[in-house]
């Protein structure tokens, strides 16, 4: 007998925020469309920072970072959402996390901002980042134990506040292969940082998405479902081979199958970055395709979180 389905929907900022498109536009299409949930980007200047160093995404401009005004004003737009009745599940923070120049603040920032999730009644942080190894190598294992123990610190400090933090593995950054996953998960101490698992990325870089979905149930606090058009495309064009569910080649029956198998009750949110299509357009693609799994956005089962 196939466990009922106990995870809950939400859906992503990021079609909108990359695409330099309406945020408030955004949420409210998010919002009509079904979901109780959304997810969004920090876009604080240390977030805003590592992407313009370390990740692949091409050519960028001169630097101009976020500004407390713009930080401040994105908040007040999730708070304005919040009294719609859409519910901010968490904020992806990028960080370095082994850089003893700006640890202590990286780690003083990702605090403060648990905090105002916590006003939120968000259920967690997302934690994203780390420099990428050089090509060819990996991380030392000296740079492991100290990546661990710096996600174990964050994580302490949100689960005082009955929050949980996740590191998400993404391509150009400290955890892009399964290898580097396992070798960070061996360093963490059981219960502490949790995992968020995002389906195209780990597809990405050559591993198996269901697999790490099976093998560590007991420490995933988080799901991204996001498809990507093909496993081999490389360098900057990856960010924009994302495509709505369904049109890719993620196995996403096979994730949903193996989170029910877990009894997975947490969030899994739908994410898309930039697209040709209209966004709602684009967002109902990947809400048809999980209901033809059977799937719903509102589970009955779903515990509360």
């Amino acid at each position: 007998m196939t466990n009922p389905q106990e995870f809950t929907f939400g859906y992503h900022l990021n079609t909108w925020d990359l695409g330099g498109l309406s945020l408030d536009e955004g949420l409210e299409i998010i919002r009509r469309n079904g979901f109780d949930y959304v997810e969004a980007l920090a876009r604080d200047e240390f977030s805003h920072d590592f992407a313009r160093r370390f990740m692949g995404t091409g050519f960028q401009p001169v630097p101009m970072g976020s500004s407390d005004i713009t930080f401040l004003s994105r908040i007040e737009l999730f708070s304005t959402a919040a009294a719609r009745g859409l519910k901010l599940s968490s904020l992806y923070c990028n960080r370095e996390f082994i850089n003893p120049l700006t640890w202590e603040k990286e780690l003083a920032t990702l605090g403060a901002i648990t905090r105002l999730l916590h006003g939120f009644n968000a259920p967690g942080i997302v934690l994203g980042g780390g420099p990428p190894a050089a090509p060819g190598t990996d991380h030392s294992h000296d740079t492991y134990v100290r990546f661990a123990a710096a996600l174990t610190r964050v994580a302490e400090r949100a689960d005082a506040l009955g929050m949980w933090a996740a590191y998400h593995p993404h391509i150009d950054t400290f955890v892009e292969t399964r290898e580097q996953l396992d070798r960070v998960m061996n360093e963490l101490d059981a219960g502490a940082a949790g995992l968020c698992i995002d389906t195209a990325h780990l597809t990405l870089a050559g591993s198996d998405a269901v697999a790490a979905i099976r093998d560590y149930a007991s420490a995933i606090k988080y799901v991204h479902f996001k498809d990507v058009a093909s496993c081999s495309i490389t360098g900057p064009d990856r960010y924009t081979a994302f495509r709505s569910l369904g049109e890719g080649v993620v196995d996403i029956a096979g994730a949903a199958a193996q989170l029910r198998a877990n009894n997975y009750r947490g969030l899994v949110i739908i994410e898309l970055d930039t697209t040709e299509q209209e966004p709602e357009e684009a967002l109902r693609a990947s809400v048809a395709y999980i209901k033809n799994l059977g799937l719903e956005l509102r589970p009955t089962a779903a515990a509360r979180l």
